[in-house]
């Protein structure tokens, strides 16, 4: 699995974009996720309808790990979704970029996130922003079938 601290081009001219301010507290990612569905059922990104959970997954694993690991929580999620690609994006207020962990399957205390990204396709990186970061997931178009 791959982190990366630079942001890949995303494909010219966003077809749609949407950001949605999140509450700091443990609602904030079932707040994200209803975004991400009305974002979804608004407009049809490249990827096949039934990759819907996989999106909802992500959304909930990336606005958790800002909940968990970010001072103040997550401040924003934004999708944006082109001809090529949907990114899911989360900023937080800590300048630390998240890091593959061994997953805890015993405790409960996560790990899971960036390798359940990784498993569903998801290129994920980081992008610095100043006073904390943005954490992206992007995935790309899927061809019909």
């Amino acid at each position: 699995m791959t982190t990366m601290t630079t942001r890949p081009p995303l494909t010219p001219g966003p077809l749609s974009t949407q950001t949605v301010a999140l509450p700091s507290g443990p609602e904030a990612p079932s707040h994200a996720r209803r975004a991400a569905v009305a974002f979804l059922h608004r407009t049809r990104p490249a990827l096949r309808p039934e990759r819907d959970d996989d999106v909802l997954l992500i959304v909930s694993e990336l606005v958790t790990n800002a909940v968990r690991h970010a001072p103040g929580g997550p401040s924003a999620l934004t999708l944006t979704t082109t001809a090529d690609t949907l990114d899911i994006a989360v900023t937080d207020h800590s300048c630390v970029p998240p890091a593959p962990r061994a997953p805890d399957l015993i405790d409960g205390t996560g790990g899971m996130g960036l390798h359940i990204a990784d498993d569903l396709g998801a290129r994920v990186f980081t992008e610095p922003l100043p006073g904390g970061k943005c954490v992206h997931a992007a995935f790309d178009a899927e061809p019909p079938g």
